[in-house]
């Protein structure tokens, strides 16, 4: 991943049919990421010839270059097309594996066609997962992801888990704080981690109209993360089996409280050791975590980092 704090350029590349949507992201995110009023990052849309070409609307999109942005490129993003599914990689994008790539939706079929994600993990659209795993059978699909980062290569499902992916790119690139403030200039939610599923269509399940939705929960959760909760103390709270709980809160998360609640402990912890000259056990107490090893395996399995190495990298983000 970028973490140098020089303006980082990335090259949407427009295919034929692309998705106005997904196309637009990259400019409208990226762009806000801003530190003492100056850009970090640089957005150039292009075409392979340079030319006009038709979106899956009913416009056509107009580029600024062509193919030859992609050798300045530090990130080249693939958003989805409407032959995606069944081309191949029109750009060439094995000649790029140095850069970091990115897909939204079913960009990661041209990705995955280009032999780049073989061996790796990935995900895409749901409706899309059988036939990407029949395409690509090298490909260690996790289809029920928003996102999966495998490092040099990033892929997003549809629609809004781009703006997911996004959101987590600018928080690795340049720490959680300018993440906030592109949030915040967006109007877009927190982004949701990766590691949170798709919303698939799954049957209703019924449960008692006086339980807590998820939301709730987790604002409870929130006003509480230094707190030691167990889970029967959450469902008690609620007034609801730790059963109920957990199949209400996976029914509308997809994900463990347990899981998510790690989650929102270490993004405090982030925001803590950008913000603050906090020690690391203080910087524990404070997220909820029982000792300082337990916030190091929890930071550095959803981070990548130690909490130390975290700090000394994005201090100057806060």
């Amino acid at each position: 991943m970028c973490h140098d704090i020089a303006m980082h350029k990335i090259v949407v590349v427009a295919l034929p049919g692309v998705f106005p949507y997904e196309l637009g992201i990259p400019a409208r995110f990226f762009r806000a990421a801003l530190r003492e009023g100056e850009p970090l990052y640089s957005v150039t849309t292009c075409t392979l010839d340079g030319r006009p070409v038709p979106t899956n609307a009913d416009f056509s999109i107009t580029p600024t270059a062509d193919r030859t942005a992609l050798e300045s490129a530090d990130t080249i993003i693939v958003p989805p097309w409407s032959a995606a599914e069944n081309s191949g990689d029109p750009i060439g994008l094995s000649d790029f594996a140095d850069r970091r790539i990115v897909s939204y939706c079913t960009g990661a079929f041209t990705v995955a066609a280009s032999g780049l994600l073989d061996g790796k993990e990935a995900t895409t659209h749901w409706c899309s997962a059988d036939d990407f795993v029949r395409r690509f059978p090298r490909v260690r699909l996790r289809a029920d992801e928003l996102f999966v980062d495998s490092g040099s290569i990033l892929t997003a499902a549809g629609a809004s888990a781009a703006v997911d992916a996004t959101m987590h790119l600018i928080a690795s690139d340049h720490g959680s704080a300018v993440a906030a403030a592109v949030s915040r200039a967006t109007l877009a939610a927190p982004h949701r981690g990766g590691g949170q599923r798709q919303f698939v269509a799954r049957p209703t399940i019924t449960l008692p109209v006086d339980v807590g939705s998820a939301s709730d929960i987790q604002n409870w959760l929130i006003s509480r993360i230094d707190e030691p909760l167990s889970l029967t103390e959450v469902a008690d709270r609620f007034g609801m089996s730790v059963r109920t709980l957990t199949r209400r809160f996976r029914a509308e998360t997809g994900r463990t409280v347990g899981d998510w609640f790690a989650d929102a402990r270490v993004d405090r912890a982030r925001e803590l050791l950008e913000t603050t000259d906090l020690p690391v056990d203080a910087v524990a107490a404070s997220s909820g975590f029982a000792t300082a090893a337990a916030l190091r395996k929890h930071f550095r399995e959803r981070i990548g980092l130690a909490p130390q190495q975290y700090r000394s990298r994005f201090t100057r983000a806060a």
